[in-house]
């Protein structure tokens, strides 16, 4: 039984302390020219904004917490993480009891700040995804073991480390199931193939015992490292939040159908939530925030969703 959908930014600024914002928003504009807005981001709004990502992870902790599932399935993408040029599938389930991998690998340098993240896996109900999947006119990769080709020492990607750690999963002894859902390497999946795998989803698990709950991992805009680092498409993103606090996400289904480079890099990350919307159709989702940081080289994000009675 599905018993809630949340979503939220992964960004590596969410999990880093504000003094060393700075240093990693050089590293991750990399040299990119940085639009006039940026110039109003100071220590003090930047503590602000430190503040209010911290309340809305706590927030999306004491939801996850009171809906008391006993499994997660997380949505995230691969950036060269588990898979790599040589093998990249559009879709993929793992179904493996334990799980676990590094939040912050490339940031060993920043004191404090990389993590190891051990999670149990619940491969029983991962094989029933799989093949409900199937059943339904996908075709999932299934992946029985983690032998992650591009970085084998660092385990799953952070897509599913990040959100893991930020709502204390492994406290809460909540078993997940991560879906990788490509949105970096072509082809790319359309917003109506996403929203028709959340929708998926939900049938899938409300035909099981288990409480389980949904995670979008990733968005909104952004580009790290790209040529619009930096660079945040306000417009955009709270077009997709409105969207989800009207329940009105399956206008959503519009996105990616033409190619843009305002939809690659990082905001293709935004399938993971149209995924979870369609999880949830005719729902409306609640925004529990969205903090447009230029420090964080991302439109960051915060919502759920609670099923109907």
């Amino acid at each position: 039984m599905l018993v809630l959908g949340l979503a939220t930014s992964h960004a590596p600024t969410m999990l880093v302390p504000v003094e060393q914002w700075s240093l990693l928003y050089e590293m991750l504009v990399d040299g990119v020219p940085q639009p006039p807005s940026a110039a109003a981001e100071t220590p003090a709004t930047n503590a602000a904004a430190k503040q209010r990502i911290d309340d809305g992870l706590a927030r999306l902790r004491q939801v996850l917490a009171d809906a008391r599932p006993d499994a997660l399935v997380i949505i995230g993408d691969d950036q060269d993480e588990v898979f790599g040029p040589a093998f990249n599938p559009t879709l993929a389930v793992l179904c493996a009891d334990e799980v676990s991998g590094n939040t912050l690998p490339r940031l060993r340098n920043l004191t404090a700040t990389d993590q190891r993240v051990h999670l149990k896996g619940h491969s029983e109900l991962a094989r029933h995804l799989a093949a409900g999947l199937v059943e339904r006119g996908f075709d999932p990769a299934v992946i029985s073991e983690l032998r992650p080709l591009s970085r084998p020492d660092e385990g799953i990607g952070h897509a599913f480390t990040r959100p893991a750690h930020a709502l204390g999963i492994a406290d809460l002894d909540i078993r997940v199931v991560p879906v990788f859902l490509n949105a970096y390497r072509d082809p790319l999946p359309t917003g109506q193939r996403c929203y028709a795998l959340g929708q998926a989803i939900r049938e899938i698990a409300d035909g099981r015992p288990e409480r389980i709950a949904v995670c979008a991992s990733g968005g909104l805009s952004h580009d790290p490292r790209g040529p619009r680092a930096g660079w945040i498409d306000q417009r955009l993103d709270t077009w997709v939040l409105s969207c989800i606090a009207q329940g009105r996400a399956e206008k959503l289904t519009q996105l990616f159908t033409v190619d843009s480079d305002t939809l690659r890099g990082g905001t293709g990350e935004i399938r993971s939530w149209i995924t979870v919307a369609g999880a949830f159709a005719g729902q409306a989702g609640t925004v529990v925030d969205y903090i447009p940081l230029h420090h964080a080289v991302t439109g960051l994000g915060l919502a759920h969703w609670h099923p109907s009675a």
